[in-house]
């Protein structure tokens, strides 16, 4: 080759990195951009995280204190709901005691009629003009739940009759055992 090629060769490749050089330069520039909105992007994202943290913890804040506050209503309902239970069972020992039907089923270990006899009906029960035998008449398991039990003498099982009339299970077994007592205290 001679002098003046490599000369030639040598002002090409000069300009060939003259572009080449700027345009490296402008991704770099364009990389960093990329860069720099990333990290913007990520700041903006720990902060938002940061921010929903914080409502999350406040939620979480004032969820525990709606179950405090809903288990001291609930622990108020149950001492009332004992209090009543226990005052009940005061009532019923004293309608065993002047009741001898009571008395004697008692003593067999059989469970006190679901209806009480009109001479034991406690006044508090009785309305104003109402006769005792009414009362009793008007608390009967068979008259309260009538369509459970149509519904169980039409063979639905307990299943059904639970969804059906919106109740536990447990519930209508109850019920049915109650009503099969008061049919056997009838007879």
């Amino acid at each position: 080759m001679g002098p003046w090629q490599i000369i030639v060769l040598l002002g090409a490749v000069i300009l060939v990195a003259a572009f080449l050089i700027p345009r490296n330069k402008g991704r770099n520039g364009e990389q960093g951009g990329s860069l720099q909105n990333m990290e913007i992007a990520l700041e903006q994202f720990m902060e938002n995280m940061e921010k929903d943290n914080g409502e999350l913890m406040e939620l979480l804040a004032d969820s525990g204190k709606a179950a405090a506050e809903r288990e001291k209503l609930y622990e108020t309902r149950i001492a009332r709901l004992e209090q009543t239970c226990s005052r009940l069972e005061l009532q019923l020992q004293s309608l065993r005691s002047s009741n001898p039907r009571a008395q004697a089923s008692a003593a067999v270990g059989m469970q006190v009629e679901t209806q009480p006899q009109p001479d034991s009906v406690p006044p508090a029960l009785v309305e104003d003009g109402a006769e005792p035998s009414e009362v009793a008449v008007s608390s009967t398991i068979q008259s309260r739940y009538a369509s459970l039990l149509e519904l169980h003498r039409n063979g639905k099982s307990i299943e059904a009759i639970a969804r059906r009339m919106e109740m536990n299970k447990g519930e209508v077994q109850l019920i049915l055992q109650l009503a099969k007592q008061e049919e056997a205290a009838r007879a």
